[in-house]
């Protein structure tokens, strides 16, 4: 997709948002004022003029932390703390104060290896600079990266090379072991599913190792089978970033997985995969019933 059909794209959408609240002011003050029965549809599009309001101007400001508890091994000798956070989308929606934000509620989670999922910027390749506050946070095993989508849109290796000298290391198709309390534990990452050349399946240099996978998207786990990696972690869905209750994501999943893959923890081809909501937004300027994530994964080794 190229950058103008983004910031089309974007246009389109604040369009459609703004006929909306039109529409939703019109149709309540018409409804109240024919009184009657016609004060339940008034009522009604009351509701729906709420919940566009707090989709657009209240939840986009809320950040939760989620965590998860994933024993890799029968008994734990260790736990290695994994901060993952994902799909920035600099140059969109979110200011230079949301990834200072980020990046102290990160630090404040003290973790063992950070992870920078991908999705850096919206499109444009000099909008990386905004999310350097998250280059302060240290980590005691290590911080990696890999590219997502979006930032193969105008100029990835800008992108790669100015995180690289952020002092972030690039985990694209590579590995790498950690220790922690004489435990080790094996982690791959993976190049973007769609635009990059991920190495399939990923390499697992012993399989008596506790061994994680991460990529920015969920699809990758489709090419593996139960044994070739313990557990999965990704981004890129933004938990459908417009959801209901009982409803689920009210557009399509952008993953082959679909639904399988929209968020949080899920069970693919015998492999926990969990996936992250992320911390930005695309196309929309909304989320509703579906905050920004900080990730946390404590993987027992």
């Amino acid at each position: 997709m190229s950058i103008p059909t983004i910031r089309r794209r974007e246009r389109i959408f604040d369009t459609l948002l703004f006929l909306l609240a039109v529409f939703g002011a019109w149709g309540a003050t018409a409804s109240f004022r024919s009184g009657g029965a016609w004060n339940a549809l008034g009522v009604a599009f009351l509701l729906g003029l709420m919940l566009l309001a707090s989709g657009v101007f209240i939840e986009p400001r809320f950040l939760r932390i989620v965590r998860y508890r994933e024993p890799l091994v029968k008994h734990p000798g260790t736990w290695v703390r994994f901060v993952f956070l994902s799909d920035f989308h600099a140059g969109g929606f979110r200011n230079r104060e949301w990834y200072e934000r980020l990046s102290v509620e990160a630090q404040a989670l003290d973790p063992d290896v950070l992870v920078l999922g991908g999705d850096f910027v919206v499109d444009a390749a000099d909008a990386v600079r905004d999310i350097e506050p998250l280059t302060r946070v240290t980590a005691h095993h290590g911080r990696y990266f890999f590219l997502g989508n979006h930032d193969f849109l105008d100029d990835p290796r800008r992108i790669r090379r100015t995180l690289r000298e952020w002092g972030i290391a690039d985990l694209t198709n590579a590995h790498v072991s950690i220790r922690k309390d004489g435990h080790e534990l094996q982690i791959t990452g993976l190049d973007d599913h769609y635009y990059g050349r991920p190495i399939v399946p990923p390499f697992r240099p012993s399989v008596t190792l506790p061994h994680v996978t991460i990529a920015h998207e969920p699809d990758g786990i489709r090419d593996l089978e139960a044994g070739q990696t313990d557990l999965y972690l990704a981004g890129h869905t933004h938990g459908g970033q417009i959801r209901l209750p009982f409803l689920g994501s009210l557009a399509p999943i952008p993953s082959t997985l679909g639904r399988l893959a929209d968020r949080g923890r899920k069970n693919v081809r015998g492999i926990p995969l969990i996936v992250t909501q992320g911390c930005g937004e695309a196309d929309l300027r909304a989320r509703l019933f579906c905050p920004a994530e900080i990730m946390v994964v404590e993987v027992g080794i």
